[in-house]
């Protein structure tokens, strides 16, 4: 690996570095010229991360004072951001993790120890077990060798964050809200870009600043009016709040996480903690970050921006590959909401000109190769909810383009030759391609037909809808795949 050192960067050991603050700091670390160590139980997901060769990997977890040990030494920086959340026993965990790196880092001789944990409910709270395992870890930090930055935070907004899911999921299914009282409590969430700002720049701050640090961005809203937003800013109903006739029984959150973990990619062993974390106003007590690190460039993110990057509405595709607040690979499961695929392989004898000739006369009157009158139901259920119907036609004559209308569908995205995705224009609960690719066959004869259905679901109704076409899409869509495998067999390329 190259010395960051010789180019002014420092060496920052990582611990959580493929989690989902993790893998966004490192990459962003690693953008900045500086070396970077993480600590890594599974390899499988580190590969996942994208930046794997660029780093040192540590082989081990925090139970591993050896393993620790290795990570921080020759770091100039510490940067923790692990907690064992999802384990019944994760105060006694975390505080012993804490100890652990503490001690490491001060025997390493490490300048600058950064944490992640969460905002403080007011002296006069009793605060849950999980904001009160996230403050006890701070506080170790602090009593500890190594001048600590201590970043507390509310709910992080951004696709993968587990505290946005959850606000993602139950905004998008549940259309009748309990009025429980933590509707009603107030916190000040923050977008993963401006916590990501704040870590990079807590670095760099001098050897006497030892202290904890509220951060959020300018918005203090509801928990009732975060989930009223997202359903306005994606674009969805806005759900019933009902009153509720019995006060919340003590075992409330752990009846709610039961019912996250039905609703939701979540378990309850996450959820509930969480849920048990709304039971107080989580608002900044203190800004002096602004002063000390300084704001993000463009200043702090407010909760719509925030969310419409989430959600993919917040620049160009070119810009957003990248973008902090998307989904990414290493996220757990469900993040960026649901999405419902399948796809399948075809082979055919032809070669892959004669099978790309079928993709791109397809529609029209070359029809779609399915089962007998699938399409036409189809289309004339669309037309009855007021849609465009199942047959528009298509451009004669000519190869395919973007924007081209073929029947119910719009040509989004064509490689002459190779690939072509299709958006549905027919009425839907969500958003639905179609994409289909011609591939040749590494033996040199024949080729493969790639046919890969996408349905993002919006609501209630968009699960159902979703759930109902993966059940008949090796029916129709397998019969389509196999039906233009075979007739590029035996109808001559188009002229």
């Amino acid at each position: 690996m190259i010395d960051a050192h010789q180019d002014g960067g420092m060496r920052c050991a990582v611990i959580g570095g493929t989690g989902y603050v993790g893998v966004r700091l490192v990459r962003r670390l690693l953008d900045e010229g500086h070396d970077v160590a993480v600590l890594v139980r599974s390899q499988a997901k580190l590969a996942a991360t994208g930046w794997s060769e660029q780093v040192d990997a540590v082989a081990g977890d925090l139970a591993d004072a050896d393993a620790v040990a290795a990570l921080v030494e020759g770091a100039d920086a510490v940067v923790h951001l692990a907690h064992a959340l999802e384990r019944p026993d994760f105060p006694e965990r975390d505080r012993a993790a804490a100890w652990t790196v503490s001690t490491a880092a001060a025997d390493a001789g490490v300048r600058r120890l950064v944490y992640l944990g969460g905002l403080r409910p007011s002296p006069s709270s009793e605060p849950s077990r999980h904001l009160s395992s996230r403050a006890e870890v701070a506080d170790v930090f602090l009593a500890g060798g190594v001048p600590t930055a201590a970043l507390e935070a509310s709910i992080v907004v951004g696709s993968g964050s587990t505290s946005f899911e959850m606000i993602r999921y139950l905004a998008e299914r549940v259309p009748v809200l309990p009025a429980v009282p933590w509707l009603a409590h107030r916190t000040q969430p923050i977008a993963i870009a401006d916590v990501l700002h704040y870590l990079v720049g807590a670095l760099d701050l001098p050897d006497d600043v030892d202290r904890r640090f509220d951060i959020g961005g300018p918005d203090v809203l509801s928990y009732l009016e975060l989930i009223r937003r997202y359903l306005r800013l994606a674009g969805l109903a806005q759900g019933v709040v009902v009153p509720v006739p019995v006060p919340v029984p003590p075992g409330g959150p752990a009846l709610a996480g039961r019912v996250v973990e039905a609703l939701t990619p979540l378990s309850r062993q996450l959820a509930t903690p969480l849920i048990e974390s709304l039971a107080d106003d989580l608002v900044c007590a203190e800004e002096d970050v602004l002063t000390v690190i300084g704001p993000p460039p463009g200043g702090r993110t407010t909760y719509d921006a925030a969310v419409r990057a989430a959600l993919g509405q917040a620049a160009e595709p070119a810009v957003v590959v990248d973008d902090p607040a998307l989904a990414g690979p290493t996220d757990p499961a469900g993040s960026g909401g649901t999405v419902y695929s399948w796809s399948t392989v075809e082979p055919s004898p032809a070669d892959v000109t004669e099978l790309w000739s079928v993709v791109d006369g397809i529609g029209g009157e070359a029809g779609w190769f399915v089962p007998l009158g699938a399409w036409t139901v189809w289309g004339w259920a669309d037309q009855l909810l007021g849609g465009v119907g199942g047959y528009r036609g298509r451009p004669r004559s000519r190869p395919l383009a973007v924007g081209d209308v073929v029947d119910g569908w719009c040509v989004e995205a064509v490689e002459p030759g190779v690939l072509l995705r299709l958006r549905s224009e027919m009425r839907a609960p969500g958003r639905l391609t179609l994409e289909l690719a011609a591939d040749p066959d590494v033996s040199g004869h024949g080729s493969h037909l790639r046919l890969a259905v996408r349905f993002v679901p919006t609501g209630l109704a968009g699960l159902v809808y979703g759930r109902a076409l993966l059940a008949g899409a090796p029916a129709v869509f397998g019969t389509m795949a196999r039906g233009i495998a075979a007739h590029a067999a035996v109808v001559p390329l188009r002229p």
